[in-house]
């Protein structure tokens, strides 16, 4: 890492532009150098003595020098030593340069520590650059990256900017990359969440993850056939009457039954519900006299017995016919 030896140009403190643009972290740079008095000290040093990462420190280094508030004292030595630095380190100080370039932007500079104070801690080189290839690469704008972030932090208690980058590139792929289109989806989402944690209470479901089925037929329960937790619940109803315990296939048939009747509200549930039960009953009945009627045909009939009658039939059948 390069040597760095500057000094403080009291005309430049006047300036007070580069002050107001300048971070929390750049503010220290400055006074790092000041308390150093004139000292040689590498970027790495700095980094240490502040308390932040070198990309910030190179920074501040350029935001300073070019606001005309510091300048090195022996450029030629210090352009020298960068020539002859370790090639292994290259790529690293390419990344932090070009980093660096980037947190010169007021805009990108102030979400960057905005997504800090999210995280509560300072972002790593590379976790800076990842977050910096959604700006530059995908194109997405700082209040959409600021947006999504405090959207998945309310999410997620251990977010990381790989998450942050993964669902961008989820989004990306929905061509959902403007910002009002990101509050659309951040608004069903919400939605959802919503109605899954209704679900949840509704069926007893604490202190755990979803089932794949247990998830698969919440979706498909309040997307495809676009539900409520209410006729969902008029389902639950139904299914705990007649089973007297919780089934989720008998709750599926029910509501996938009224799905492809056309019912939308939860009357015209209710409606369909109360037909199902009056056609059943009335199904019921009907087989019940079906019955009874199949018993009586196969019942033999029997006349009203005469006993003079029998005694008449008894003697003919005994003595024949008197007259003979």
């Amino acid at each position: 890492m390069t040597d760095y030896t500057f000094k403080v140009k009291l005309d430049g403190i006047t300036e007070l532009e580069c002050y107001s643009d300048a971070s929390k972290d750049e503010l220290k740079v400055l006074i790092a150098i000041l308390s150093l008095g004139g000292k040689s000290v590498t970027a790495e040093e700095l980094a240490e003595i502040v308390g932040t990462s070198k990309a910030r420190v190179k920074a501040a280094l350029i935001l300073f020098e070019e606001s005309g508030v510091i300048e090195k004292c022996d450029p030629y030595l210090a352009e020298v030593e960068y020539e002859f630095a370790p090639k292994e380190n290259d790529k690293e100080e390419s990344l932090a340069d070009s980093i660096c370039e980037l947190t010169r932007n007021r805009e990108f500079r102030e979400m960057l520590r905005d997504v800090e104070g999210l995280f509560e801690k300072t972002l790593t080189t590379q976790e800076t650059q990842r977050l910096a290839s959604l700006y530059t690469k995908k194109c997405l704008s700082v209040e959409y990256i600021m947006t999504l972030v405090s959207f998945l932090k309310e999410r997620h208690k251990k977010l990381t900017v790989n998450r942050v980058v993964q669902e961008a590139g989820k989004l990306i792929e929905k061509n959902i990359t403007g910002l009002e289109e990101l509050e659309i989806y951040i608004k069903d989402k919400s939605q959802e969440v919503a109605g899954e944690e209704k679900l949840r209470n509704l069926f007893g479901i604490y202190g755990r993850t979803l089932t794949k089925s247990e998830r698969e037929l919440f979706e498909k329960w309040m997307h495809t056939f676009g539900y409520s937790e209410l006729i969902i619940g008029e389902a639950y109803d139904i299914n705990v009457s007649a089973t007297g315990n919780r089934s989720l296939s008998y709750i599926d048939k029910i509501l996938t039954s009224w799905h492809e009747a056309g019912c939308k509200t939860v009357e015209e549930c209710r409606s369909k519900a109360e037909m199902h039960k009056y056609q059943g009953k009335k199904n019921a009945n009907n087989s019940s006299q079906k019955s009874k009627k199949n018993i009586e045909a196969e019942t033999p009939k029997y006349t009203e017995f005469n006993s003079e009658d029998a005694l008449m039939r008894a003697l003919e059948r005994s003595y024949g016919d008197s007259d003979s």
